[in-house]
């Protein structure tokens, strides 16, 4: 079976607190790509997304239209 892959750069900003705790928390899985692959397929399948700091496993739905920049991870 063929292959054709594709790259796509993240980028972490690790003197930020927040994004700091992000790339620690991503770069501890086995399989990163495969980790960030499956929150982009969880948002495309329906917007549920992680809620607090403590609780990883706590999620609720995210309202579609609710107001979100990514200004802060720019």
């Amino acid at each position: 079976m063929a292959k054709q892959i594709e790259r796509i750069q993240v980028t972490f900003n690790i003197l930020d607190p927040d994004q700091e705790r992000l790339y620690k928390y991503v770069h501890s899985k086995i399989n990163s790509s495969g980790f960030l692959k499956r929150l982009a397929q969880r948002e495309m399948d329906g917007g549920m997304a992680f809620v607090g700091t403590a609780a990883p496993l706590a999620c609720e739905l995210v309202d579609q239209e609710e107001d979100f920049s990514l200004g802060g991870f720019i």
